[in-house]
Formats: C-alpha cells, sequence, structure tokens
C-alpha cells in the first residue's frame, strides 16, 4: 500500500489539491475585503476589480510554477534516495560473490553432503556478512533448473508468482537480531532446496554478467524484500550461479517515503510563505485605502521632519567644527599670555608692575575658565566626560570653593557655611568636578543676591540608598543645599533654567552676564556623579539649590595611605634644575610661545634648538639625533601630524626612533588620539603648567646627555618613559603588539624612590599599603579579565583606569604604563578585532607586570637596607 503512495505519487497529488483549495479560499477571502471601485476613477495602488482579477490569474499561475518545481525537487529527491539504498546494498552483493568463487562454490550441488568442509566455509562466511552488515537481512545463493523441471513446478503451483530456483548455500538467519536461531523461517536451508522468485528481469540481467538491483519488493517464505544480485562464475568464467543479497522491503519504502515528505515539507513550508506573502501584500493594499486621505498630511509631515534632523545634522556638526576651531585660536594666545606673565611673575618687579601681572594673570585665567566651560559642555553633551575616583578632603574642597567665589560677594551679603552634618572628611570620588559644581552655585547664588546671605549646607542623608554599597566599600550619599536671599525665578523659569544657554529672562544677559552654561553643565556633571539637581524658587525671596550623590569612603589603609602622600606633597614654586640636561628640538610656529617654551626649558637647564616650521625640524633630525622632539600641531606648510609620519616612515635610524611630544591647542580627545595614531609618544594640551611640561619630558631616559657625541644614540621609541598621569601618551605600534615578556623588559616592575616618596619614608604605611594592595589587586585585575570577556570597552577602559591608580601608589613603573597604554587605547577609533587583540596582550603584560612589582616590592619591604638605599642592591 505504501508503495503504491509514493509509486503512483498519489502523495503530491493530493498536497497539489490542497495548496489549490487553499490558494482559492485565501483569495476569496481578500477580495471579500477589497472596497468597491470609486465612483471618482480607478482606486489608488492597483486596487480595481480588474486589477484583482489580474493580480488572482498572476498568483495561480506563479503558485503553479511552484507546485512543479517542487514535483521535480520531490523526484529529485525519491531518485537520490533510491539511488544510495541501491548503491548500499547492491554493493556487498558483488564482493561477497568474489570471496564464494574464491571459496569454491562451483563444486556445490544438491549431492554435496551437509557436512562439507568447503559448503561449511561458505556457511560460516554467510554467517560472519550477516553479522558485520545490520541492515542486511539475508544471503543467499542460487542456480537455474532445468527449463522442464521449471515448466512442472509451475503447473504444479498455478498461484505462484515468479519463476522456481534452486538455494545452494543458504545460512541460519537471525531476522530478529535476538542470537538465537529458532523455527524453520531462521534455520539453514538444505541444497538445491526449490523457492520461487517474481524479480526476472533482473535475474535475468543477473545471469548475462551484470550485477543488479531489484527495486520492486518480492515476496517468499520468509518475508517481502527488494534484493541485489551478483552473478558467480566457474573456472572457465561463465556465470553458474547468483549471489541474492535481501533488504527489508519495509525499511526500504519507509526511506523513500521519508526522503518525500520531507521534501514535500519544504516544499509546504516555501509555498506557505509565497500564499502568506500574497495574502499580505493583498491586505496591506486594501488598509491603505483607508489611509488615502491622511497621505498628504503624512508627507507634508515627513518632509518637515527630515529637514528638521538635517538640520539637527548639520547644527551638531557646525558646532563640533565652531568648538574644535574657537578652542584652537583661544588656547593658543592664552598660551603665550599665561607663559609670559609666568615668566615675568618670577623675575624683578617693583610691586605694582607685580599687581599689574598678576591682574593680567587673574584675566587670563578668568577667560581659560569659560572656554573651559564651554569645553566642558561638549564633552559632557558627547558623552566624552570621564570621572575620576580618587580621595580628597571635603574640608579642603569646601574651602578651595570659598576661597574661588569669596571675591564675587556683595559687601550686604553675607556668605555661611554650616558645618558638615555626620559626614566624612576624608572621601573617595572625582573633586574636580564637583568643586566645579558649586563654585557655579555657590557663584550663581552669590552673582543674583544683592543682599541678605547665602548659605552652603552639607549633611549626610541616613535614608538615602545606593546599589554601590559592597562589603569591601561603605557608600556615603551626601546632600549639598546652596540658599540665597536673591532675586528667585517664576515656575517658567525654573522648567528651563538647566537647558544650555539659557537664563531666567532676555534682561538677565545685560544685567548680570555669562554664557548661560553653568547650570546645565552643572546638572550634567551631577547627573554623572549618580545624583540629580534640583531648584526651588520662589520670585522676589530666593532660591534654593539641591542635589545628593553618592561617594565613597576610604578604608582604613587607603586613609592611612593618603595621609602618607599628603605629609610629602609640597608645593613648587620655582622651575629648579633638572637631573639630567636633555638635548631637545623645539618645533613652533608662533614666535612668542616658541620664545615662552625655549627660556622655560633653558631655565630647567635643558639645551633647546627652536625652529618655526616642520620642515626645518626634519632637516634638522637628518643633520644630527636630540633627546626628544617638541612638536607643535597647527602650523603652516606642514602639520606637526604629517612631520611626524615623515619623521617615523622616512628618516633613517636614531632619529626616526625619537621621542616626539605634541604640543596642541585642540582639547577634544579625537584630536589626541590623532596625535597618538600618528606616531607621537605624549600629547600635551595648551596652555599647560611649566611643570607639566617638565614632567613630560623628564620621564623619558634622555641618555644620550651621559654619553659622548660619537656614540650618542636616543632612546629607543617604547623606552623606559613613566609620563604624569595627566598626559595621553602611548607607546609605539612595535609596543603595543609585543610579547609579555618583551614588554617586561623595557623598564623595571617596581620604583622603589616613587613607593616611598607614596608613603613618606614610614615602613609602617607601606606594610599597610601592601596588605591593601594583596586584598585590593586581584578583584581588580579580576574585573578587568571580566570587561574583556564582554568586549565591553567602557568597562575596560574603567579597570584599567583603575589599575593604572594602583600602579602609581605602589611605584609600579611598568604596570602603570602598560595600564596607561591600555586605556588610551580604549578611546581609540579601530575595529573591535584589532582593538581586542592587542588589549588581550596588554592584559597578559600587565598581571606579569604586577607579579613582579609585588614580588619587587615585599623584597623591598623585607629588606633591612631599604630605608638607606631604596631600589638598590648591594654588590
Amino acid at each position: 500500500m505504501w508503495q503504491a503512495w509514493y509509486e503512483y505519487r498519489i502523495d503530491y497529488a493530493l498536497f497539489t489539491l490542497v495548496f489549490f483549495a487553499g490558494h482559492a479560499y485565501l483569495m476569496h477571502r481578500v477580495r471579500r475585503q477589497m472596497p468597491p471601485d470609486s465612483s471618482h476613477g480607478e482606486l489608488p495602488f492597483g486596487l480595481s476589480n480588474q486589477a484583482m482579477k489580474n493580480r488572482f490569474r498572476l498568483s495561480c499561475l506563479v503558485l503553479i510554477l511552484l507546485l512543479v518545481a517542487g514535483f521535480v525537487a520531490v523526484e529529485l529527491v525519491d531518485r537520490y534516495q533510491r539511488s544510495r539504498l541501491r548503491q548500499q546494498v547492491s554493493g556487498f552483493a558483488p564482493t561477497y560473490a568474489e570471496e564464494l568463487e574464491q571459496l569454491g562454490h562451483q563444486q556445490i550441488d544438491p549431492g554435496t553432503p551437509a557436512d562439507d568442509p568447503v559448503y561449511l566455509r561458505m556457511i560460516e562466511a554467510q554467517k560472519r556478512w550477516l553479522r558485520v552488515n545490520s541492515q542486511v537481512s539475508d544471503i543467499y545463493t542460487m542456480r537455474r533448473i532445468d527449463p522442464d523441471e521449471s515448466r512442472r513446478l509451475q503447473s504444479l503451483r498455478s498461484n505462484t508468482k515468479g519463476l522456481p530456483y534452486q538455494l545452494i548455500v543458504d545460512s541460519e538467519t537471525d531476522y530478529d537480531r535476538n542470537g538465537i536461531f529458532r523455527g524453520p523461517r531462521e534455520s539453514r536451508t538444505h541444497i538445491g532446496e526449490i523457492f520461487y522468485d517474481s524479480s526476472q528481469a533482473e535475474i535475468s540481467q543477473a545471469f548475462q554478467g551484470s550485477p543488479t538491483f531489484a527495486e520492486v519488493p518480492s515476496q517468499d517464505r520468509w518475508g517481502i524484500w527488494v534484493t541485489a544480485y551478483a552473478p558467480l562464475r566457474n573456472d572457465d568464467g561463465e556465470v553458474e550461479a547468483l549471489v541474492g543479497v535481501d533488504f527489508p522491503a519495509e525499511s526500504y519504502v519507509q526511506s523513500i517515503i521519508i526522503a518525500r515528505v520531507g521534501m514535500i515539507g519544504i516544499v509546504a513550508t516555501i509555498l506557505s510563505l509565497y500564499l502568506g506573502g500574497v495574502v499580505s501584500i493583498g491586505m496591506l493594499k486594501i488598509g491603505i485605502v483607508a489611509k488615502e486621505r491622511n497621505q498628504v498630511l503624512l508627507q507634508d509631515q515627513r518632509d518637515l521632519a527630515t529637514k528638521a534632523a538635517a538640520q539637527a545634522r548639520q547644527a551638531a556638526v557646525t558646532k563640533n567644527q565652531f568648538l574644535a576651531n574657537m578652542s584652537h585660536e583661544l588656547r593658543t594666545p592664552m598660551h603665550g599670555i599665561l607663559g609670559t606673565t609666568d615668566l615675568m611673575l618670577r623675575s624683578k618687579l617693583t610691586d605694582e608692575q607685580g599687581r599689574y601681572m598678576r591682574m593680567i594673570q587673574s584675566s587670563a585665567k578668568g577667560l581659560l575658565t569659560v572656554l573651559n566651560d564651554i569645553l566642558d559642555f561638549s564633552k559632557v553633551d558627547s558623552g566624552q566626560m570621564r570621572l575620576e575616583l580618587v580621595p580628597f578632603r571635603l574640608s579642603d574642597l569646601l574651602q578651595q570653593t570659598m576661597d574661588a567665589v569669596g571675591g564675587l560677594r556683595d559687601e550686604n551679603v553675607a556668605l555661611e557655611f554650616s558645618s558638615p552634618e555626620d559626614v566624612p572628611d576624608l572621601l573617595l570620588g572625582d573633586p574636580t568636578r564637583l568643586r566645579q559644581v558649586l563654585i557655579n552655585l555657590v557663584g550663581n547664588a552669590l552673582k543674583f543676591t544683592s543682599k541678605g546671605q547665602v548659605t552652603l549646607s552639607i549633611r549626610r542623608d541616613i535614608e538615602g540608598t545606593t546599589n554601590l554599597d559592597s562589603p569591601e566599600t561603605e557608600t556615603a550619599r551626601i546632600v549639598f543645599v546652596i540658599a540665597d536671599t536673591g532675586i528667585g525665578m517664576t515656575q517658567q523659569q525654573q522648567d528651563r533654567i538647566f537647558e544650555a544657554f539659557m537664563q531666567a529672562d532676555s534682561s538677565t544677559t545685560r544685567r548680570f552676564g555669562g554664557t548661560g552654561l553653568g547650570l546645565a553643565i552643572s546638572s550634567q556633571l551631577v547627573e554623572l556623579m549618580g545624583g540629580q539637581l534640583e531648584v526651588c524658587s520662589v520670585p522676589e525671596q530666593g532660591s534654593n539649590f539641591r542635589f545628593d550623590i553618592p561617594l565613597q569612603v576610604p578604608t582604613p589603609e587607603q586613609t592611612k595611605t593618603f595621609e602618607a602622600v599628603q605629609r610629602q606633597e609640597e608645593p613648587v614654586e620655582e622651575f629648579g634644575t633638572c637631573d639630567r640636561p636633555c638635548d631637545l628640538l623645539l618645533v613652533e610656529d608662533g614666535a612668542i610661545n616658541r620664545a615662552v617654551a625655549e627660556a622655560m626649558l633653558l631655565a630647567r637647564g635643558h639645551r633647546v634648538t627652536s625652529v618655526p616650521n616642520a620642515m626645518q625640524a626634519i632637516e634638522r633630525l637628518r643633520q644630527r639625533s636630540y633627546d626628544l622632539v617638541l612638536m607643535d600641531v597647527q602650523m603652516p606648510e606642514m602639520d606637526g601630524l604629517t612631520a611626524t609620519k615623515i619623521i617615523r616612515e622616512e628618516l633613517p635610524a636614531p632619529s626616526k626612533d625619537v621621542p616626539i611630544i605634541a604640543l596642541t591647542a585642540h582639547a577634544m580627545t579625537e584630536d589626541r588620539n590623532r596625535c597618538l595614531a600618528a606616531g607621537m609618544d605624549a600629547c600635551l594640551t595648551k596652555p599647560y603648567p611649566p611643570q607639566l611640561l617638565f614632567q613630560t619630558i623628564e620621564a623619558f631616559d634622555c641618555q644620550r646627555a651621559l654619553e659622548d657625541d660619537d656614540l650618542m644614540q636616543p632612546l629607543p621609541r617604547g623606552g623606559t618613559a613613566t609620563l604624569p598621569s595627566s598626559v595621553s601618551s602611548t607607546s609605539s605600534d612595535s609596543s603595543l603588539t609585543n610579547d609579555s615578556s618583551a614588554a617586561m623588559d623595557e623598564s623595571p616592575g617596581l620604583d622603589p624612590s616613587v613607593v616611598m616618596q607614596n608613603v613618606g619614608g614610614d615602613l609602617d604605611v607601606l606594610r599597610s599599603l601592601v596588605d591593601t594592595i594583596r586584598k585590593e589587586l586581584p578583584p581588580q585585575i579580576e574585573a578587568l579579565q571580566t570587561a574583556m570577556n564582554s568586549r565591553d570597552r567602557r568597562q575596560i577602559e574603567r579597570a584599567a583606569h583603575q589599575l593604572r591608580g594602583t600602579a602609581a601608589a605602589i611605584g609600579a613603573t611598568q604596570a602603570q604604563k602598560i595600564a596607561d597604554t591600555m586605556e588610551t587605547f580604549c578611546q581609540t577609533q579601530t575595529s573591535e578585532q584589532e582593538r581586542m587583540h592587542l588589549l588581550r596582550d596588554r592584559a597578559k603584560a600587565l598581571i606579569i607586570a604586577f607579579d613582579l612589582a609585588q614580588t619587587e616590592l615585599d623584597e623591598f619591604l623585607n629588606s633591612s637596607s631599604g630605608l638607606e638605599h631604596p631600589g638598590i642592591e648591594s654588590p
């Protein structure tokens, strides 16, 4: 029955009828949903009755083509499955026939005794083949009988299909695979037993010498089979018998049916998707008619939205370009003004001249503050602002705030400060940004208050909760309230007060001045720190600004370390003299800036060669080598980035490897990344403090200063250089890709002098620091590894930043350098694959560097000579 199901293609015929009926039903439902023809003309989008009829005919044609293609696919699968099964079964018969020929099958005849050794060997061979081929049910050999005898036997059994044949070798067969030969069906067949086979065409072809396979099942007393035949030849090469290999017809038919049904299922899926698409498109077009009257309005709105989006994008581009240009144009002269003022204040001046110079310096710094406000707003607005997590004293921060805004107070206004209520004095957070917020808020309160008082109060929010608490750290939510008795604001003004470039009303700008950015920046900074800035005000009565932020409370070990560091910090008022003078090449197109920088460097004790443009700098480097190059980025004819690429790619060693520090008036992160990508080793933003310039230069080990001119060799890029934390630095591309062991050879794992400076020379504090590092470092390393596994660039940057601070605290110069490189590289615009590859290499080097630093720190702590000769071993 099942064979007829697929042999006559009944399955696909029923399948075709079902899909035709389904198509007709769905098209009928679609046509019922179609609206009548419009009296004002044809419906839009081809929805007239005639158009729908044409679409129905087209869908029927496509359905017929898909059904024909499906039928072809099913037939191909059917033929492939039959061919696979045929090859699987037919392959046994010729191989087994060859073995029987070698065993002497032609010697076996009906007169051969059952215990004949040759016969028994063939029986054992059959059993072996049946054991190793589980899909084969039976193997036997057969011969033709005399034609007269054949006709006689047929006349005796007229109802039997097929011709009679003699079975020669037919061993016991375990049909049910239970290991027991039971009953006459599974017993050995006698030599010469007669059986009937209906596969006449295949048997005749096999007796002619060709292996065949009977696909049509035949039935005998042992079951229903499909059989493969192979000829057995005698010594003269004539076919004397056949080998038959039976395969269960039921399994054969099932395999074909499963293959056909599987392909029919795939075709059904494709047709269902097609019908679903046809119906969906039809219903969609019908639904469009209901929205016809709104099309014009929707199009107008879309045009307006597109225009507004284009204007917004253009405004963003214009804003960023404006900020970049403004930063450059203002910072360049500002650098000259502040540098010249600083040099003048360090010279001999009269009291009046000194007062005038300080006024110039104060005014320049005020202008720089406005510029920084605008750049801060741009950074916060674009998501580029990063917060620090460093220890600070709240009392010092508040005193700095009061000192900064004290000059804004009117004589009729009292500036009051209430002592913090239950607030720890030492906290962990970003003191720079918190101070910026407080100065903005208190300064605004003083500016808009002509009489009365301005009060700053601080308390700890006992009921406030934060998700930053953990078993290792305690977090306090601190509430800051700034209240004044000034002009106040209406509710409408309060709703807009935190918008950028917005003040209370149009008269405020003329009366009080300001950019309108202070409160916008403050609000966004408070949100970055985990709080929210709120305002409550009554016109002519005053305003009340309130915000609360979570700040971590340092552990006792952190507190002890911070106090030791504070004791070691002393203000540096003079330039001083460097320990190891460097031979510097200064490339600066601005005459004033060049003169200021040259004066600073000469006063420090360095040797300076100044050139006004990049082309002269390249020529100088072709003629001789220098310890370090200070390269201005923005210059006429050739900029500093192009010059750096030429130096790195075209100049011979050692000039091509000279460390290059960028001097740029651009303060955006993208500008810094471009400098580092061009091959520069560090980046300073104008105006830079003199001490920062000196620290950056002297972080590079100027070995040439100690050698003779004939032996001068500049330090290779990527050499020992621990830059200040405020300076953007990176090693060369080669250092980023070196393996961990090579990275460890660049500098020692620990600088004991830095350690002793950090702990104020107190070994007890040092021991406390070591214990803290042992507890805090493994979680920090684990946080970095977790971030690496999740490929989260922000988390990697945050973890690297934290590890950089840890390395700086223990004097692990190599680890600090690697962590700084990872933090910087997280901010570069590279492919994720390249970034993760380099970061994984750096992470391995960082772990090794920390292990080395901890080992050296333990040895230094245990050394009895550590105080007298820090970091120097006795010979």
